[in-house]
């Protein structure tokens, strides 16, 4: 494939996971999202599509009281749910289970997916470079054992949360639902 290949290869193989992801969950929200990313991070998440490492996935956790399993990582200030980066040949699913026993050291299990955030990257140095597709999947889930504890050097604490924290990374975080609450 190459560099002139790769936006439309992208934006193909966005298409097709969304069909598989339909075809197995019955529904989910789809979040269209534009990421201008400062040009160094663009080189690596081509480089990263270039070698089939495209997409993301998480786990929106919740335990048996109906709290949600957030994680603060380095340098942020606010809370996420935890997930990370999809590796060549790795299912979402897959993806998922594996980023939250990393973060977290909890374990999970996938009941459905909450949300689908359908991303567009672009260089924000240079609005003529094409953009690139990318796609995160947020599975809903429960928490099957472990006690939460971050990862040294990436995150900075985890918690269960019964209500959504003051700050968090992007509004869908506070937007969700928590169990607990209701």
């Amino acid at each position: 494939m190459t560099d002139a290949d790769l936006p439309a290869r992208s934006r193909e193989r966005v298409a097709d996971w969304l069909a598989e992801v339909r075809e197995r969950y019955d529904c989910f929200e789809r979040v269209e999202k534009r990421w201008e990313l400062a040009p160094e991070a663009y080189e690596r998440d081509r480089d990263r599509i270039a070698a089939g490492e495209n997409g993301g996935a998480g786990i929106w956790v919740t335990n048996d009281g109906g709290e949600v399993l957030l994680v603060r990582n380095e340098g942020d200030e606010g809370w996420g749910d935890p997930g990370g980066k999809r590796e060549a040949g790795e299912s979402f699913e897959t993806a998922a289970r594996r980023e939250v026993r990393e973060e977290t050291a909890v374990e999970a299990t996938i009941t459905g997916v909450r949300e689908v955030h359908v991303l567009e990257l672009a260089d924000e140095s240079d609005p003529d470079r094409p953009a690139l597709a990318s796609l995160i999947v947020i599975f809903d889930g429960r928490c099957t054992g472990g006690d939460p504890r971050p990862r040294e050097g990436e995150i900075r604490a985890v918690e269960w949360f019964a209500s959504p924290p003051e700050r968090v990374l992007y509004p869908e975080v506070a937007d969700r639902p928590y169990p607990a609450s209701e």
